[in-house]
């Protein structure tokens, strides 16, 4: 299901909340060289992407700045059973960055004068029931519909897979919404699903056909297209599952054939067609993509952090990034864009399991920004602790913070890492956490850190003391995290 491994936007609740801190990367060593262009420093591209060398599941990425390819690489395998390499030109799953392209599908159609933000969603399907009158073309869009997630509605474990219809046939037997239109972002698959259905109803044209012709061709996107089940996919990534030591074959689930929210397929190549057309009118006038780069609440449109159409809104060093992450069965992607730079990284798998693309892909971006964008931190750490131990942990992270506008120091990264080594090397986790504690001491997440820590080596009365400290420096945004420790505090002490 929720296609996002940010999804996250929703996903952040109440399960095991030291996912939110997961790993952002975890590795073996390298053993085979990768596809593609060699860029100026292979140790640091090999040690982002070393989970994915030698005959493993792969990872394809690309690093466009100025509209010019700087890098483009790809490491392990697109078919591991037929012994198939990946390369630029090897065609993912998008799973939640196929966000981006439905929501261009709408703008498009907007542009064309058949929709507009205020279009009603009965408007366009009248047999919805009444509460659709007060759910927008722009609150699909922007996740404010309050429509409820399909996969609350449907079994997993049901033989017949959805589609976009049935997940619009599912939400048209409901009576109500999770909550009033427009009165709070809950990130929402189902909208996206819906949408597709819009596209459909206003252009007479399937899905497919519509992004086919009004988006792939028009920005030549040669290679990539919709998912359809029996279509055969040219150079196709196939997703896989790690059990154990061994990779097995998991490419669909009850969700994979829906399309508007995650059923795009395409290549890292092709993205820099697709990012070109962002820069220009090739599809839709430029208020238009400006409106999608932005945020959108209750009260309409602002320039703070986010959700625009289709894309996830932060504005970090005084510069704002756009992107988005997908997750799926057996694909994991993300893609980032920072206007000002005119520098876009795209990175997209066909495995779930590792973490950290966000992180990986930003450290790309300032990789190749020629020093106008801080290096993430983090990685910097993790490198140097696999290299020289964690002993120098410490001293590497005062040479660091003394250039803040070279390195970007972030808390909740810090505690990211030290989660990557809880389960092998809790020796490190705990260095780790106390060094985020001690840095940043009215920040809760070296505390709950900590209280994992101790509670996975059981010591509760040490996991009970920091879980304590959570609820007092948290805040509402953290609210999952607040509830778990004070259940975690009400069990341990028991």
């Amino acid at each position: 299901m929720g296609r996002d491994r940010w999804a996250q936007f929703k996903k952040m609740k109440y399960a095991y909340l030291t996912l939110v801190f997961s790993a952002i990367i975890c590795g073996c060593k390298p053993s085979e060289k990768p596809v593609g262009k060699e860029g100026a420093n292979q140790d640091v591209i090999h040690f982002l992407f070393r989970n994915y060398m030698g005959e493993k599941p792969s990872a394809s990425f690309i690093v466009i700045k100025d509209g010019k390819i700087k890098d483009c690489q790809s490491f392990g395998y697109a078919d591991l059973e037929n012994k198939i390499l990946a390369d630029c030109e090897t065609n993912y799953r998008l799973a939640s960055v196929t966000k981006q392209f439905t929501a261009m599908g709408i703008l498009v159609l907007i542009d064309q004068g058949k929709l507009n933000y205020g279009t009603k969603l009965t408007e366009v399907i009248p047999e919805f029931p009444d509460y659709g009158k007060a759910i927008t073309i722009k609150h699909l869009m922007s996740h404010r519909s309050g429509l409820q997630p399909y996969t609350k509605l449907y079994p997993e474990d049901a033989e017949k897979q959805l589609v976009d219809k049935d997940v619009l046939n599912l939400l048209i037997k409901q009576d109500s919404l999770l909550f009033p239109a427009n009165s709070k972002f809950e990130y929402s698959n189902s909208g996206y699903a819906v949408l597709a259905m819009i596209i459909e109803r206003v252009s007479g044209k399937s899905f497919k056909e519509f992004m086919e012709k009004e988006v792939f061709e028009k920005t030549g996107m040669a290679n990539s297209t919709v998912y359809l089940k029996g279509l055969q996919i040219k150079n196709r990534a196939y997703g896989y599952k790690l059990n154990d030591t061994l990779y097995e074959r998991k490419d669909q689930s009850t969700w994979s054939a829906i399309q508007g929210d995650g059923g795009i397929y395409s290549s890292v190549s092709d993205y820099v067609h697709w990012d070109s057309s962002l820069y220009d009118e090739t599809l839709v006038k430029t208020d238009l993509i400006n409106d999608a780069f932005s945020n959108w609440d209750e009260n309409g449109k602002t320039e703070g952090k986010g959700y625009g159409f289709g894309w996830q809104i932060d504005i970090k060093n005084d510069r704002k990034y756009v992107m988005h992450g997908g997750s799926t069965t057996g694909f994991l992607n993300y893609a980032v864009r920072i206007p000002s730079e005119k520098i876009s990284v795209v990175i997209y798998t066909n495995i779930a399991e590792y973490g950290g693309l966000g992180r990986t892909a930003s450290f790309l971006a300032s990789y190749y920004s020629e020093g106008k964008i801080p290096v993430p931190a983090d990685v910097l750490l993790e490198k140097d602790i696999e290299a020289v131990g964690i002993e120098n942990l410490t001293n590497k992270f005062n040479q660091l913070k003394l250039e803040p506008t070279k390195y970007d120091i972030v808390e909740k990264d810090l505690v990211g890492l030290g989660f990557r080594y809880l389960k092998k090397e809790p020796e490190k986790t705990l260095k780790i956490f106390e060094l985020t504690k001690t840095a940043f001491p009215n920040y809760f997440g070296g505390y709950f850190g900590l209280a994992q820590y101790y509670k996975t080596n059981g010591n509760n009365e040490k996991a009970v003391e920091y879980f304590k400290k959570v609820p007092e420096l948290a805040t509402s945004e953290n609210q999952g995290m607040i509830d778990y420790s004070k259940k975690m505090i009400k069990q341990l002490s028991e």
